[in-house]
């Protein structure tokens, strides 16, 4: 049988097993008489004490799965470890330490270094981007690192505005991205992705904050939200996304990308009536900059022992602006939808009746969605063409001529749309 101590915070939480290919978690009984422990998500129950997999139905094995990376990002973390990449207990077991949320997952004799930091200079981080996709970008790294998602990221620490790597049992404090490796089909990625993101607080949507740097590669940082400050300690918080929440595996991320969905997951929220605004935002704004990769993983709830709360958004670009056609001139309105709805499963399809609709699906009234789409509209639309003057001076030639296509493209066309 292999064995992993669950920890949150020092505290020793449960113990993850898996014997002849069936996980199961079982609850230490400091956390059970805790008063302020929690479920780690809804059908990982305390009260159950002990949890076992099925042959089919399988919660421990989906919850701890979704904490790794996936597709390419998974393969190279698999080569570097010499570890098959189906072994998802054995991954967790060597990249355990730094995961998303507060879950730090050690073997049964294994202690955590005291914490502290390394100075990441910008010459080695680019030659670590150089690396990719070769070589995972946490090669070399002081610690071992996981984080769920299908492109490179690395988790570090900023202080003062320099970047350092996390040791031992120092918390990282934000999450890093270089551009994506096809740069000839997602070129400027990141640029692309702060621009938006930057789009989103401007339109009051809950985002944390990020920055743009050059290394001169250029990388994206985003502030961890799943981290908290008291006093001089980084403390993790417990959060899920929305695979977790409803014990789903992570292949399903697209596919249960529906109303019904959405629904569910408002149901175990906290405050049902601020996420039901909060999501339709959400999904607004993802159309009206022309996300399609907001899918079930890109959603992410605080867990607290009075229940669950919406974080905030984070992994907001325009994709749809890699659509590519040479007789098109918008190709992105032939980009296939996340989140669809009768008659309307590409951008293309979109009209304001029909997000109106969506509104609807998650029990708001048609005059509420309607104020809240020509809020979201006006503030990006206003924010875009400023955020647009300032990044002329600061951005590259190529970073730019995307940018612009953007707005005056994407956003454009989306908006006239959702107004019309």
């Amino acid at each position: 049988m292999r064995r992993l101590r669950l920890i949150i915070n020092d505290t020793h939480v449960a113990s993850l097993t898996d014997q002849n290919g069936i996980w199961a978690l079982e609850y230490t009984n400091k956390w059970i008489e805790s008063p302020t422990s929690y479920d780690l998500c809804p059908d990982l129950s305390r009260s159950a004490g002990k949890i076992m997999d099925g042959s089919s139905v399988r919660p421990v094995q989906w919850f701890f799965d979704n904490l790794l990376p996936e597709e390419q990002s998974r393969d190279l973390l698999a080569a570097d470890a010499k570890i098959d990449k189906a072994d998802a207990f054995s991954l967790l077991s060597h990249y355990g330490a730094e995961s998303a949320g507060a879950i730090t997952l050690l073997n049964s004799l294994e202690v955590i270094p005291e914490g502290g930091m390394q100075p990441l200079p910008d010459e080695a981080l680019s030659e670590r981007i150089r690396n990719l996709p070769r070589v995972s970008l946490a090669t070399g790294a002081p610690k071992r690192m996981s984080l769920a998602g299908a492109q490179h990221k690395l988790p570090v620490v900023v202080k003062d505005g320099t970047l350092y790597e996390p040791v031992g049992s120092q918390p990282s404090t934000h999450i890093l991205k270089p551009n994506h490796e096809n740069v000839d089909h997602f070129d400027n990625s990141v640029a692309n992705e702060w621009f938006v993101m930057t789009l989103a607080r401007r339109a009051k949507l809950n985002v944390p904050a990020v920055h743009m740097r050059r290394v001169p590669d250029p990388v994206y940082l985003i502030e961890r939200f799943d981290r908290t400050t008291e006093g001089d300690q980084i403390q993790r918080l417990h959060v899920l996304d929305a695979c977790q929440l409803l014990t789903l595996d992570r292949h399903y991320k697209y596919e249960l990308a529906t109303m019904e969905t959405l629904n569910r997951v408002i149901e175990f929220c906290r405050r049902k009536g601020d996420a039901r605004i909060q999501l339709f935002k959400w999904l607004v704004f993802n159309i009206l900059v022309g996300n399609n990769d907001s899918h079930l993983k890109n959603l992410s709830f605080y867990v607290t022992p009075n229940g669950y709360e919406l974080a905030p958004h984070y992994d907001l670009l325009c994709t749809a602006i890699y659509s590519r056609s040479e007789d098109d001139p918008t190709p992105w309105l032939n980009a296939d939808m996340t989140w669809k709805v009768e008659n309307m499963n590409t951008f293309g399809d979109v009209t304001r009746e029909r997000v109106l609709y969506m509104g609807t699906c998650v029990g708001l009234t048609t005059r509420i969605a309607g104020k809240l789409i020509d809020e979201i509209v006006s503030l990006t639309i206003a924010a875009a063409s400023d955020l647009l003057v300032y990044t002329q001076k600061e951005s590259l030639a190529g970073e730019h001529r995307l940018l612009r296509r953007i707005v005056h493209g994407v956003i454009r066309d989306m908006g006239a749309r959702l107004v019309a």
